[in-house]
């Protein structure tokens, strides 16, 4: 009988990850964040799921994307542990 080699937990993450960027939904999941943002303002990643509907596990590396890339930025801390808040950059108000 041969042994059936079973991925390993980052192996599965990587290819989900590279199914969610092809598929486009990273793209929409990322808008719904910046929209998300413009309706309810600087907001903790956990708003951001609560309010979206995204699950955490999603926002997170959407939020890393965006602030990779200077759409987003951390505006303070709030609670305990604290807890990272994130609003728009100076000049994605208007996008």
């Amino acid at each position: 009988m041969t042994a059936v080699m079973q991925p390993k937990g980052n192996e599965v993450s990587r290819e989900a990850y590279d199914d969610v960027t092809r598929s486009g939904r990273a793209n929409a999941q990322q808008q719904r964040v910046m929209d998300a943002l413009v309706a309810i303002g600087p907001s903790t990643r956990q708003q951001l799921a609560d309010y979206t509907g995204l699950r955490l596990q999603t926002i997170c590396p959407r939020c890393k994307e965006l602030l990779d890339a200077k759409a987003l930025e951390v505006v303070g801390t709030v609670g305990k542990p604290a807890s990272q808040v994130l609003g728009l950059s100076e000049g994605e108000e208007t996008h």
